[in-house]
């Protein structure tokens, strides 16, 4: 496809059904800040901690191959109303995401379980057109997944004084525009095996100053994460489920029960505002309850 703007007819202006809701979001250089009130908005060291932070319903991928680039110093992590049944997460929003390199080379990476949606979610520029698809390996030898991507460039030009128009449709970038113009790839990472960490997660990888090839091979690069047990405790699925069990009006059989059910446990820490009698260890999978009349009305953890 050739990349001079086309006559902008009516018929050229349509948008492609798959590429409409990216191009038409907000053009901004990292994702919009999670609203206030969220349940959990930290800016944490590693993968693994931020991980953690989430939860053990999901899982979050660090890109090694990271082209020698300087990472950020820190991942930020966002989790807010997830609900959880039997140890799969049925609603809410995440995300995960952090930047390597900075100025002319440079990429950032954002992450979110696949079944929520975005708490910060990544914008697509009004110039960003599509180049094509490719396929990845990700996981270790033996045991390796193929996983499809898709590669955009912000090739398409837009006029300088005048609103943006829309990307025609079967207007293509070519991949000397991903470093020409800056990149994005997505992607949906999925584990070999449940047994590994459960579920999929959606990634899109936003470039400046990489190449068709290095933005391939970061996605190729990214390694599943297992999380850092010890971070786990008052995460954002924990802090979920908790809102669960007060929501429902539960008590503590169906409580204990339902933790159990996503691999946690729990205990009674106060019956009607009389302290109950518990263990001081530290337990970063353990809910501790207090009952009024009999039903959840708090909860917390370690």
């Amino acid at each position: 496809m050739s990349r001079k703007t086309p006559p902008i007819s009516r018929a050229a202006r349509r948008l492609t059904a798959a590429a409409s809701s990216a191009l038409l979001s907000l053009a901004v250089a990292l994702p919009a800040a999670a609203a206030d009130g969220v349940d959990l908005q930290e800016r944490v060291a590693t993968w693994d901690t931020a991980a953690a932070r989430l939860g053990t319903a999901g899982s979050l991928w660090e890109p090694v191959h990271d082209l020698g680039l300087d990472h950020a110093p820190k991942v930020s992590v966002i989790g807010d109303r997830l609900a959880v049944a039997s140890g799969r997460v049925t609603a809410g929003d995440t995300y995960a995401g952090t930047r390597y390199g900075r100025g002319a080379r440079a990429f950032w990476i954002s992450e979110k379980w696949a079944t929520t949606g975005w708490a910060a979610e990544p914008a697509f520029m009004t110039s960003t057109a599509k180049v094509g698809t490719s396929t990845v390996m990700l996981g270790l030898p033996g045991t390796r997944v193929r996983v499809a991507v898709t590669i955009y460039a912000n090739c398409f030009p837009q006029p300088a004084d005048a609103p943006p128009l829309e990307v025609p449709k079967g207007f293509r970038c070519v991949r000397a525009d991903v470093k020409r113009t800056g990149g994005y790839l997505t992607m949906t990472a999925r584990p070999s095996s449940t047994m590994a960490a459960p579920g999929d997660t959606s990634i899109v990888i936003r470039s400046t100053g990489l190449s068709y090839r290095e933005l391939l091979a970061v996605a190729a690069g990214l390694e599943q994460v297992a999380g850092a047990p010890a971070e786990g405790a008052g995460s954002a699925q924990m802090i979920g489920m908790c809102g669960q069990m007060t929501s429902a009006r539960m008590d503590f059989a169906r409580a204990a029960a339902f933790a159990a059910s996503n691999g946690y446990s729990a205990r009674i820490g106060s019956i009607d505002g009389v302290p109950q009698a518990v263990t001081e260890d530290y337990r970063p999978d353990r809910f501790t309850l207090a009952l009024a009349r009999g039903i959840v009305a708090s909860c917390t953890y370690g």
